[in-house]
């Protein structure tokens, strides 16, 4: 996996300056754009175009908030694809509580109840990124970073949980 922050001239960070991070991007596209290679050889410009093409990339994924959540979690290893990530069984409770209501607010549809789940799935929002947060300033701060990733990762999933639902009721039920 390759290092944005690196290529980008950046400390590792989950809360990068983003102004030094449009300043580096800004610098470093106009370095490597490929207009100015058009006289050197094929080689050159091929490894000018792969570059180019990481710095947008790199870019993209750092000045998003959940990519970059994302992009870290899997660059320091705490988060791999396709391994099955273990929730725990009272988080689970309240996501299958959530999505049975959801599942009786589509077959029998009533405005107040649509508005107290969705009150509901704001609150749970709010404590995850509260979360996530807080644990994303331990890590910042030097502060047991190991254990602070784990709340990273675990709050970060979760809030990909809420989100999913809030697509769900989304699809039937404006917000």
């Amino acid at each position: 996996m390759k290092d944005y922050f690196d290529l980008l001239e950046l400390p590792l960070s989950f809360r990068p300056d983003p102004e030094l991070l449009k300043k580096h991007y800004y610098r470093l596209s106009r370095s490597y754009h490929p207009d100015h290679y058009t006289m050197a050889d094929d080689k050159v410009r091929e490894e000018v175009l792969l570059i180019s093409g990481d710095i947008n990339t790199a870019y993209k994924v750092l000045s998003d908030e959940q990519k970059r959540l994302s992009y870290l979690l899997h660059f320091l290893n705490v988060l791999k694809d396709g391994e099955h990530e273990v929730m725990s069984q009272e988080f689970l409770m309240e996501i299958m509580d959530i999505n049975e209501a959801i599942f009786d607010l589509e077959i029998d549809y009533n405005e107040d109840r649509k508005s107290e789940i969705i009150n509901e799935i704001g609150i749970k929002m709010k404590e995850f990124n509260n979360n996530l947060d807080k644990a994303i300033d331990l890590f910042e701060n030097q502060a047991d970073r190991e254990s602070a990733l784990k709340n990273i990762k675990e709050n970060y999933l979760k809030i990909r949980y809420i989100l999913r639902i809030q697509e769900n009721i989304s699809k039937f039920a404006t917000l």
